[in-house]
């Protein structure tokens, strides 16, 4: 077969997908993850988290405790006597730096009078710093001790400083922190133009004053470097800002938040690898979903899309708060995300808790980005005779749009295939998805190639690798007339599946789709769209990677729009 007359493209459907960063700037060996067996949030997370950096099976730690988000010191000493004694039979202590705690593990050590300077309560991450080391008897004490990693500028070690960079991952719901997850990570990459929010409260002036001071010197010191800052020092609440990738203000203790907000929710949009702080008191003080407000809380912007975040469990007084200066500073001259809040930060064994992947690291790129291509799979649905191609990217820069080229065993050449033209988004340092499909007749068989032809808005053309699509002999015929604009979820293909499969969907008017993934025994497993979509048929990726799928068996796509809604059962196979 030559050419394409035989073909005709029928478009799919867009999506949103998040990215696979690669972690080979920077090693995960050093990194140990902690799970608890007892939440399947903390599980899923885990598994996602070791798949995407590579992290060895021996640093995954696994505690049998309480998955309350609140726990008292008894409960505690378990769960720090299953890490040390994980650490010590594995010969770790000394190989470990950084300890990354998951949601479902245990946030905070009550132990009464959480709210003096001589308080014994503390998170559990910053107790968990200190495990193994020579300030080990202060885990459980009054008060706060003077961290040694503060204000220094040298790379971490815990031969050296004698702690632990603890970090956690966790927002309101599992796919908040998957998606924390994926927008971080070594050499993550932003725009030099990326603007810097820092939201001074002068009515603060009289009582805390010094924390506007580590603003006006943050936003100098940006201004200096050649940063976009934005160093606001009236009574506004700054929202709706675009591109942050650094941020910090009072929250919902600035007096005026409330004017301009609910909550103190920004409602920015954020660069990858974007750090935030806040200052207000108990901002880390759950990740449950739906919130319960009073102070303002991180895990709004973490769904919001922030790489990395401090936030505190209890009062920790304002001498406790980040040091916006050195935050910042330490970030951009190279050191990764736990490095730089612990450089920032005064105290351990306290209220502290920093949420984000801690080798998370950011290039500020002069100029702007190109199109970066993180995925492209092809696959042929015996269902409806339709091949379809899906490929993601993590930026995009001048993209006027793709199209898509073909050519099998009797061609020299690739070729575009008739009317396959894919719009870009132009600039953008957000992920984008997209799914095409097209329908071939009888006759077409064997193998074939599968690539992009990227355009920019300039006419420069880029190719995509290609990949290749196995088509079967005597393919079934479809016509585009079959198919009508009819509810229905298709039958996932392939099925049995390993490790990802295409899930094929129509719906009849526009409005909200929710397409689930559900357990044998019902628990939702991930939601793969949630969003208002047109009329038309669209395709969606399920990947046991991207949920955290890790046993063979049976699933089931349920797809609701409207007043309808459908089943199907999925079968993966290891």
């Amino acid at each position: 077969m030559r050419g394409f007359g035989k073909c005709s493209l029928v478009l799919v459907g867009i999506l949103c997908m998040a990215h696979t960063q690669a972690a080979a700037a920077a090693g995960y060996g050093d990194v140990a993850v902690i799970v608890n067996t007892n939440s399947q949030a903390s599980k899923t997370i885990g598994d996602y988290f070791k798949a995407k950096r590579s992290i060895p099976s021996s640093n995954i730690i696994y505690v049998n405790v309480s998955s309350s988000e609140e726990i008292d010191d008894a409960e505690f000493q378990s769960l720090r006597s299953q890490v040390e004694s994980h650490l010590q039979a594995n010969n770790l202590v000394d190989g470990i730096n950084y300890l990354v705690t998951t949601k479902g593990v245990p946030l905070k050590v009550n132990r009464g009078n959480t709210f003096s300077t001589s308080s014994p309560s503390a998170s559990v991450e910053s107790e968990l710093s200190l495990i193994l080391g020579s300030n080990a008897a202060s885990i459980g004490g009054s008060g706060r001790i003077y961290s040694p990693y503060y204000s220094r500028e040298a790379s971490f070690s815990h031969a050296a400083y004698g702690i632990y960079l603890v970090t956690r991952l966790d927002g309101y719901t599992v796919q908040d922190v998957l998606d924390l997850i994926d927008r971080s990570g070594p050499d993550t990459r932003a725009r030099k133009s990326s603007r810097f929010v820092l939201d001074q409260d002068p009515s603060w002036n009289a009582t805390a004053s010094y924390l506007n001071d580590y603003l006006a010197q943050a936003g100098s010191q940006l201004v200096s470097e050649g940063k976009n800052v934005e160093l606001n020092s009236d009574s506004i609440y700054v929202t709706m800002r675009e591109e942050v990738v650094g941020y910090v203000s009072w929250g919902s203790n600035d007096r005026h938040a409330s004017e301009f907000t609910e909550n103190a929710i920004p409602y920015n949009t954020w660069a990858p690898g974007a750090l935030s702080e806040t200052y207000v008191s108990t901002s880390g003080r759950s990740f449950e979903d739906p919130p319960t407000y009073g102070q303002s809380l991180i895990a709004d912007l973490i769904r919001e899309g922030v790489s990395g975040a401090k936030g505190y469990v209890y009062e920790p007084y304002t001498t406790s708060m980040a040091n916006s200066s050195l935050l910042f500073d330490r970030y951009l001259a190279g050191y990764n995300l736990a490095e730089s809040y612990y450089m920032a930060s005064r105290y351990v064994s306290w209220m502290d808790v920093v949420v984000g992947d801690p080798k998370t690291t950011i290039t500020l790129v002069d100029g702007q980005l190109p199109v970066q291509l993180a995925s492209l799979q092809g696959v042929f649905n015996t269902g409806n005779a339709q091949i379809e191609l899906a490929w993601t990217t993590l930026s995009e820069l001048n993209n006027y749009g793709f199209f898509v080229q073909m050519k099998n065993n009797e061609t020299d050449s690739f070729e575009d295939i008739p009317g396959s033209f894919v719009a870009g988004h132009g600039t953008t340092l957000q992920q984008h998805g997209y799914v095409f499909g097209w329908v071939c007749s009888d006759g077409l068989s064997g193998s074939l190639c599968v690539r992009l032809r990227q355009v920019d808005l300039d006419g420069t053309e880029h190719f995509s690798e290609a990949v290749m699509v196995e088509i079967p002999a005597h393919a079934t015929s479809v016509s585009t007339d079959e198919f009508p604009y009819q509810f229905s979820l298709d039958q996932n293909y392939p099925n049995p599946f390993n490790p990802s499969t295409t899930i094929r969907y129509t719906v009849p008017t526009a409005g909200m789709v929710r397409l689930t993934v559900y357990n044998e025994i019902g628990q939702e497993i991930g939601v793969l769209v949630n969003a208002y979509q047109e009329a038309g048929t669209h395709v969606a990726l399920f990947t046991t990677e991207r949920t955290g799928v890790t046993a063979s068996g049976v699933y089931y796509s349920r797809l609701h729009a409207g007043q309808s809604t459908e089943t199907r059962k999925m079968v993966y196979v290891k």
